[in-house]
């Protein structure tokens, strides 16, 4: 018995070690949702400011939400509309700018032709979160703009 209970224990660690040593494919971004106050405001900023095409638009009342997704390359972005979604500003006692909620704080996408983006979000009076900042690990430079939820969109120099 005592043979067997040693043998188990044994086959149980050697299937652990195993288990940790699997290789996994990297992951691929694939989509991001965002909820939104209004969705076809949302739509209206995400197609005209940084291109994204409509794929589908959906109503639920039943269940109460809005759904669209959009694409723009190999970006999706799901924006939903929720009867019941609140925003921080009525949830939250003494809201400012520097409260910060758990979860999802912004998206990040990199570009390649960084002063074209810059000059058409300017153009289109897109809100700009801070300025243009030069990092100093990559030299490369990044700026954050906001969509009009307040939800942050961060842009990398390729």
């Amino acid at each position: 018995m005592k043979k067997l209970f040693i043998t188990l224990f044994i086959s149980f660690l050697s299937l652990q070690g195993y288990a940790q040593a699997v290789k996994l494919s990297d992951p691929e971004a694939y989509f991001s949702a965002l909820i939104v106050e209004n969705i076809e405001n949302s739509i209206t900023w995400y197609t005209n400011n940084i291109g994204f095409e409509i794929l589908n638009k959906k109503e639920y009342p039943e269940a109460g939400f809005k759904q669209a997704n959009l694409k723009r390359g190999n970006v999706l972005i799901e924006l939903i509309e929720l009867n019941s979604a609140i925003s921080p500003k009525d949830a939250i006692a003494n809201y400012n700018s520097k409260t910060r909620i758990t979860g999802f704080f912004k998206i990040g996408f990199l570009i390649s032709d960084f002063d074209k983006w810059i000059s058409h979000l300017t153009t289109q009076r897109v809100e700009f979160h801070g300025t243009i900042v030069n990092q100093q690990e990559s030299h490369k430079r990044m700026a954050i703009i906001k969509d009009p939820d307040g939800n942050r969109i961060q842009f990398f120099e390729k």
